[in-house]
Order: C-alpha cells, then structure tokens, then sequence
C-alpha cells in the first residue's frame, strides 16, 4: 500500500488552498488489527510572519464520481475513520516561524469492519490580531492532515462499467471518452492504465495514457479520455485496459465506434514572445 502514498498526498493538497499553515506528514497510511490503538504525532508550523490561533477538528471526506473533493461531518461515512480518532490540544497559538507537535489517536473498535478506512484532520488558522478595517476571515485558512487505515483482511477487485463516447462536432475537436470504472473490493486503489485504438485489422492506431487516480472502496469514478488525431476517418475499436494495483492482474472492455470525418492533430503551441522562426 506504500506505492498509494503519493496519490493520497497530492489529493490532500489539491482539496485544500495554500497558506502559511503547514503540517507535517500530511498523510498517513497504516494497517491495524480490530482492537488496536495507533499513535501520530504531527508537526504544525507556522511559516508566516505574524502569529496565528489553530483550531483543529475532524471530519470525513469523499469525492463525486467526477473526482470532485466532498467535505462531510466526522462520522457521516460507514467507512469513517474519524470517529475512532482522538485529539490533543484543540486549539493553540503559533508564533511567527514556530512550530510545535499535535498528537491524535486512533482507537480502533473490537467489530472494526476489513477494509480501509479514512477520515481527515482540519487545521484551521486565523490571526488573533488582524489588522483594522479587514475582515477576519481574510485571514482563516485551512489545512488538512488526511489519514487511512487498512483493516485486514483486504480485498482488491474493480471492474469497467461502461464506456461512453462522444463524437466531435469538428474535425479540431477530439474525440472525447468517459470510461466508467467501479472499485469492488474493500481497500483503496490505485487506478491506472492506457486507452488504445484499434482498427479494423486490430493494428493499434492510437493509444493515450489514463492518467492515475485513487478509486475508493465501493465507489465509482469516471475517467474522461480525449482522442486527437491525425486519425483517418473509419471504423475503429476503443479498448481500455486497467491495473488497479494488482501486477497480475487487469481488467479491460472495449467498445466499436466509427469516426465519420478524419481526426486533425491538434495546432502547434504559439511561439514564446520573443522568439521568431528563421536564422537570427
């Protein structure tokens, strides 16, 4: 499961703005028996130049199957790691350029169902003494520190649900795709994969990369593909192909389609300014 670390870090930091704010790990990932007692300590820094006040609280967290980011009340997910989740202090004050450690707990339940769980750890900041005449909230900002444990045993499995075309209004605009993807076990995945065109002698015509995403368990995520040309004009058969973790295994689904008008490749990028073709 180490090899998800880096998607579930980049999706903590894209769920949430910059600040001067940070925490360190920003994620953690771990495995625990039902009845065991997990201890982090976190490392809160304030990288700005004046104090600010911290409150921490939790909570839970999912996403559409579009991949867009949902902030939920602590508990509200059956997968909810945050109701095991204990913390201390709630709320403190960092100086300019401190730091200073926050220790929480994850006490988990004799019944603790297999699988993963999450929940999420806020750290919300706000200057204790803002400058006259500018409103407080300007200066509220949050942070999270995201956290997964995997219950044993753990269950990997998915399957490809469908597969949706959508044709070009011109010869310019791509081809568009949204394969339908459904995590069916019980942990978290690491999605991955390509997008080949096929022609109607099976030669590979085209193949575009689908890029990495963490599907979670039960839920189902949309993976949108974009074919550019050149293409000629034909009859052609979609094939997606999937690893969701497991190297000996992938899943796939095809679908025929036929493209009425060539696909043009895509324009050049615009030339820096500055720069002109030609000898100097």
């Amino acid at each position: 499961m180490k090899r998800l670390l880096p998607l579930f870090l980049t999706l903590a930091l894209r769920a949430l703005a910059q600040s001067t704010l940070g925490v360190e790990p920003p994620v953690l990932l771990k495995e625990a028996k039902p009845g065991e007692v997990l201890t982090q300590t976190l490392q809160v820094y304030n990288v700005g130049t004046r104090p600010v006040r911290v409150r921490v609280s939790l909570g839970d967290w999912t996403y559409d199957p579009m991949g867009k980011i949902q902030f939920l009340p602590a508990g509200t997910l059956k997968e909810s790691a945050s109701a095991w989740a204990t913390f201390a202090p709630a709320e403190f004050l960092l100086e300019a350029k401190q730091g200073r450690p926050l220790t929480y707990t994850l006490s988990l339940p004799s019944n603790a169902t297999p699988g993963t769980h999450w929940g999420v750890l806020f750290l919300e900041s706000e200057d204790p003494n803002p400058p006259p005449g500018v409103p407080l909230a300007t200066f509220r900002v949050r942070m999270a520190h995201v956290f997964y444990v995997n219950v044993p045993p753990l269950q990997t499995a998915g399957r490809i649900t469908g597969i949706v075309p959508s044709a070009p209004q011109t010869p310019q605009d791509p081809y568009r795709f949204a394969v339908q993807y459904q995590n069916t076990g019980n942990t978290a995945q690491k999605l991955s994969g390509r997008f080949e065109v096929r022609d109607s002698a099976g030669r590979k015509a085209a193949q575009v990369e689908v890029e990495e995403v963490v599907v979670l368990p039960g839920q189902v995520r949309i993976l949108p593909v974009s074919l550019v040309g050149p293409l000629p004009a034909g009859s052609y058969t979609a094939l997606v192909i999937l690893n969701y973790g497991d190297p000996s295994k992938d899943v796939a689904a095809d679908l025929p389609f036929t493209l009425r008008a060539p696909l043009t490749a895509p324009p050049a990028p615009p030339t820096p300014e500055g720069e002109k073709g030609g000898s100097p």
